[in-house]
């Protein structure tokens, strides 16, 4: 029994972040169907005021979340304006200007940067398996999101300036998720969750003001469901698993994760939409699969204090604590 809670321990990073592989896929469904009624900006805004309350309740209930030095507050803000407000405001311009399926490809991509800046910041180790992993992934995500894509790719020249902000906004956000790392791991990921997302709100609320204002109340009665869905499940659950996981498992098997919501938006289309299996939706889930396996398998990650403790208590060398094979 022993051993069995501590196999459910190791891996309660990873349990989260699947788990949050199936909301992020079913909530592009949801976001579709949102977004016919309520302007982006809007909509973005406003699901992650819904969540607010569940931040406040964990201040509450555990007030030393609020303890933050002035220093790290700016940091936590500026990566969060970096991070979740500038990916969030660069998609939805980019999105305009190009197709959905140029839009998918490009945010795609933000594993794959997160493990390249992992790398030559020096957080992970360069491997030829992580590398080929990553490559594997990609091919697989690809080749789901055009299979499912009636139209291809575009590269006119508004497809181009749209997609190029749209890739911006993908290295942006790794390059946070990497830089969130030693931040969560000397104030834990709870406090950096609870800063950013308040600092995502605000940064999401500014933007959209112009909308927000025209809303009526019959369009948020309409879309009540889809901002619950979005802003407790997506959004709340979202940043808290994914912090978590920044601390536990680091920036770039954290961000592996990222690669299966199309995978699983594309089977929600099959399920609920009845959209057709495709063959290249088969030979890409299961790229995906084999990518993210050999990117968890070949990834060396700086432990967390608390980990890198644990470890030690199994006789590792003193060395071997900094840098480990997971």
């Amino acid at each position: 029994m022993t051993s069995f809670k501590n196999t459910i321990y190791r891996h309660r990073a990873d349990a989260a972040m699947s788990i949050m592989v199936f909301i992020w896929g079913f909530h592009f469904i949801v976001l579709k169907d949102g977004l016919e009624t309520l302007p982006p900006l809007a909509y973005n805004a406003l699901r992650f005021l819904i969540g607010l309350p569940v931040m406040i309740g964990m201040v509450l209930h555990n007030p030393d979340l609020l303890k933050l030095s002035r220093r790290d507050l700016a940091v936590v803000v500026l990566l969060a304006m970096t991070g979740s407000v500038l990916f969030q405001a660069l998609q939805l311009m980019g999105l305009q200007r190009t197709t959905a399926t140029n839009s998918s490809l490009f945010v795609a991509t933000m594993p794959a940067w997160t493990a390249l800046l992992c790398i030559l910041a020096g957080s992970v180790a360069l491997h030829r398996r992580l590398v080929t992993g990553v490559a594997i992934t990609l091919a697989g995500v690809a080749l789901v999101i055009l299979g499912k894509s009636s139209s291809g790719l575009s590269l006119t020249s508004d497809d181009l300036l749209g997609s190029g902000m749209i890739l911006v906004a993908a290295v942006a956000l790794g390059a946070t998720n990497m830089l969130k790392e030693p931040l969560v791991n000397r104030l834990g990921s709870m406090r950096v969750a609870v800063w950013s997302y308040w600092a995502t709100v605000a940064g999401l609320v500014v933007l959209a003001a112009p909308e927000l204002i025209t809303l009526s109340g019959d369009h948020l009665v309409q879309t009540l469901p889809n901002l619950l869905y979005s802003g407790l499940l997506a959004g709340t659950g979202g940043a808290l698993s994914l912090t978590y996981a920044i601390g536990v498992l680091g920036p770039t098997r954290a961000s592996s994760y990222f690669n299966f919501p199309p995978v699983v938006a594309a089977l929600g289309g099959i399920l609920l939409l009845g959209e057709p299996f495709t063959l290249p939706l088969l030979i890409g889930g299961c790229l995906t699969l084999l990518g993210v396996i050999t990117v968890r398998r070949n990834t060396f990650i700086r432990l967390p204090a608390v980990e890198a403790t644990r470890e030690s208590c199994h006789e590792l060398q003193p060395e071997s604590v900094h840098t480990i094979a997971r």
